[in-house]
């Protein structure tokens, strides 16, 4: 695994982590995020996926990203990590 699937892989494991720290989080967010997450891992675990897939991926974090960063803002910062090592790897 390279250098920028590694940084991916920790910021996926910081986000999950945060999640399971924050008790005021609606069930529904939670959900949605750590289904986001699961995707992502499947994704990353194939070894040739589909730019498609790598596509949606960045789509989705970028939504949550959006959804959330009012409300939840230290989530926010962990989906801004998500996303720049999606970037670091070119999606």
């Amino acid at each position: 695994m390279n250098g920028g699937h590694e940084k991916l892989r920790q910021a996926l494991e910081d986000l999950q982590a945060r999640l399971a720290e924050m008790r005021t989080l609606d069930p529904a967010v939670a959900e949605h995020l750590e289904t986001t997450i699961a995707e992502a891992r499947t994704v990353l675990a194939k070894e040739a996926p589909a730019a498609e897939e790598h596509e949606g991926m960045a789509d989705t974090f970028g939504e949550a990203l959006r959804n959330y960063e009012a409300s939840h803002p230290t989530l926010a910062g962990n989906l801004r990590s998500v996303i720049d090592a999606l970037a670091q790897i070119g999606i």
